[in-house]
């Protein structure tokens, strides 16, 4: 099994809020109309998305589901569409590996805990989250001092983290790390 590439993102978190928002309103309204238009749906998924109890059962599904799996990738892409923008991608799977255990990073406690925020899934919205997926966000003042935490161990660290440092420092704002969007 080899490890996805991890994406660095710069995040519109108002916007993303208030996408959260409308979702969570047309959810709970079951208004489907507006939820195919919000997530951009066309001809046989608006037909499903009429289909069911409650609209909300579509994403209360496996993310896996054969059935419900367009709606979610829908969402991820309106999600990328309006609050993300890719800033950087890995050319190492071994990233992610680097950022949990290399010795170096875990050996400064600020550095280990912000890049601890960065990776927990926890910290995202529901709907950006995958099975098994790597992900997380910054915002932007834990966002530079990772990088500046980052910065005096440059020396002793190996290419991929500092490809990684690099795009941090030249990242704007907050930030999501993902390897499944």
């Amino acid at each position: 099994m080899s490890r996805p590439l991890l994406s660095l993102y710069t995040l519109d978190r108002a916007t993303l809020k208030a996408l959260s928002a409308e979702l969570k309103d047309a959810l709970a309204d079951d208004d489907r109309a507006r939820l195919s238009a919000l997530l951009g749906l066309g001809g046989s998924l608006v037909e499903r998305m009429q289909g069911g109890e409650r609209a909300v059962d579509w994403f209360l599904r496996a993310d896996d589901d054969p059935a419900a799996a367009p709606f979610f990738a829908s969402l991820r892409r309106v999600t990328r569409k309006r609050a993300l923008e890719l800033s950087w991608t890995s050319a190492e799977p071994s990233l992610e590996g680097r950022l949990r255990h290399f010795d170096v990073l875990r050996d400064e406690r600020p550095v280990a805990e912000l890049i601890d925020k960065l990776l927990d899934p926890a910290r995202l919205p529901w709907f950006l989250l995958r099975p098994g997926a790597t992900a997380g966000w910054l915002d932007d003042g834990r966002r530079r001092a990772l990088s500046s935490g980052l910065r005096p161990l440059r020396p002793a660290l190996p290419p991929e983290v500092v490809a990684f440092a690099d795009a941090l420092a030249g990242a704007d704002g907050d930030v999501v790390v993902h390897d499944g969007l």
